[in-house]
């Protein structure tokens, strides 16, 4: 607009205009607040895992395998944790595995190079949207 038209705007229509305006952005930030919450509960990608993923503390025969495996490749600690996560079975995400190495996410996908060069056989799935911040989500094959 120029100038002269904002002259012949009535003063209570820019005021409701603005109040419009305001409304909706607190309606868009309280959404966006809920959804980060939600996510920080675990609750927003709750349908991809029936359970949270666990610590590696209990270890089960599938997971010493898989860490044999990558000692004798002779890959790091931080490689045989994440072989531990992703032998679980469910499928993770790359923030997920970030959050539970304590690394970061560009990292992961280092990693999980390192991993299919080493010989394990990593599955990934695609999402099917970028709603979550992210594409695919991996986990070991059922055959390492």
């Amino acid at each position: 607009m120029t100038q002269n038209n904002n002259r012949n705007i009535p003063p209570h229509l820019i005021a409701s205009f603005r109040k419009l305006a305001d409304d909706f952005e607190m309606h868009i930030r309280a959404d966006e607040r809920d959804r980060l919450i939600n996510k920080m509960r675990g609750t927003l990608f709750a349908e991809q895992a029936s359970k949270p993923v666990q610590e590696i503390e209990v270890k089960s025969s599938a997971y010493n395998d898989a860490v044999a495996l990558a000692r004798k490749a002779g890959l790091c600690e931080t490689h045989r944790r994440l072989v531990g996560y992703l032998s679980q079975g469910t499928f993770l995400a790359v923030p997920t595995i970030a959050g539970h190495l304590n690394i970061r996410k560009a990292s992961v996908y280092t990693y999980l190079s390192g991993l299919k060069k080493a010989g394990y056989e990593i599955e990934i799935r695609s999402t099917g949207n970028r709603r979550g911040g992210y594409v695919n989500i991996y986990r070991l094959a059922k055959s390492a």
